[in-house]
């Protein structure tokens, strides 16, 4: 049997609902923010994040949205919370609040340890279109040009600037030129692929944007995706760049896109492990073990709420483990990570909270992870 499961290492807490862009593959931009005053209010997050802190001192915050910087006051509180009890902070954002080098240097200073742009293409029309604004794609850059120069002015070796990238018909053969541009023309130290997946908050009967940009084929982008592993140095994870195929090729077999998350299909593989490390606490302080609602939450009321629900949610863990959704690709609640620096990361964890039968298991793999580094 193994042990029990160990501490949370990612908790994402909502700010808000609402968003400056009219993204194809996301529905948050026709929400508002008119019921505020129901919200969990930062006091209560920051009660949270004790608790946290105490469970698991290496956890991380990812600071979430619609697009959170739209609150910017409340973003760097909570930010910073964070930073005052030790905690990694995350985000990413759509850079559109990252205008000038006096809010790219408060970022570094007192925002995310890890600061993510998202970014669709360095194709100006590709990336517009599916933001759904035009000039989107300068504001992006801007911000990460002014992120990357504050970084290197401040000395910032704690901080990541990062591209959160989505992948999907119109622009996956353009994958090596993507990664020239964040890593060679930007600077930032890494372009994140995540792949595209069912319109998040998406609840209508047809998702088009689904439906238009799902074909591809996984068998050439895996080959892409691949030779820019050589060519860059990406130190990219084999098992996950397998899962990567496995899940354009379950893409492929269903005959329903167009109904989105009501398609019938899944995954041909359960790929996802939120369930293990992940809280998602939504805007009422509901937390749940991922996005979906589909599994029971639990509204946060009382001070130690947060550490019994990730205690006694056994049961929802054992749901889950059945559930073969497209989101498991998500970068956000996939097992498997991109890296096998980040792999190594993940069973070292494991390791160290007896998560693993034996520990000559987790030394084998981790031994094997390293082989292929090599």
């Amino acid at each position: 049997m193994l042990r029990n499961v160990p501490p949370p290492r990612f908790v994402f807490m909502e700010i808000n609902k609402r968003c400056n862009l009219r993204c194809t593959h996301c529905d948050f931009w026709k929400r508002d923010d008119d019921d505020k005053a129901a919200y969990f209010q930062t006091e209560q997050k920051l009660r949270v994040l004790d608790e946290l802190a105490a469970m698991n001192p290496s956890a991380n915050l990812v600071i979430c949205g619609g697009e959170p910087m739209l609150d910017v006051d409340d973003y760097f509180e909570l930010a910073r919370g964070a930073r005052e009890r030790g905690i990694r902070a995350l985000s990413v954002v759509n850079g559109t609040r990252i205008r000038r080098p006096e809010m790219a240097e408060k970022m570094i200073l007192e925002g995310p340890h890890e600061i993510s742009i998202s970014l669709n293409s360095h194709v100006k029309a590709i990336h517009d279109r599916t933001r759904g604004i035009d000039g989107a794609f300068e504001k992006a850059v801007r911000a990460l040009r002014l992120l990357v120069e504050a970084k290197k002015k401040l000395g910032a070796t704690d901080t990541r600037i990062i591209v959160m990238g989505l992948i999907f018909g119109s622009n996956y053969k353009l994958v090596d030129g993507f990664y020239d541009f964040v890593l060679n023309d930007i600077g930032a130290d890494q372009l994140k692929l995540n792949f595209m997946q069912p319109t998040f908050g998406q609840m209508g009967e047809i998702d088009p944007f689904f439906a238009e940009e799902s074909n591809v084929d996984g068998e050439e982008l895996v080959s892409i995706i691949a030779a820019c592993d050589r060519k860059y140095g990406l130190g990219l994870n084999p098992e996950w760049l397998r899962q990567v195929g496995m899940y354009f090729r379950s893409l492929a077999a269903i005959g329903d896109r167009e109904k989105g998350w009501a398609a019938t299909k899944g995954t041909e593989e359960h790929i996802c492990n939120s369930y293990d490390r992940n809280v998602m606490i939504n805007h009422y302080g509901v937390a749940r073990l991922c996005f979906s609602d589909q599994f029971p939450g639990k509204k946060l009321v009382h001070d130690g709420d947060f550490t019994r629900f990730w205690n006694r949610a056994n049961d929802i863990r054992a749901k889950m483990r059945h559930c073969n959704q497209f989101c498991g690709i998500s970068h956000s609640v996939r097992r498997e990570s991109s890296t096998l620096q980040g792999r190594e990361k993940m069973l070292a964890h494991q390791v160290a909270n007896g998560t693993f039968r034996t520990p000559s298991m987790a030394e084998e793999l981790l031994y094997g992870l390293r082989a292929l580094a090599r």
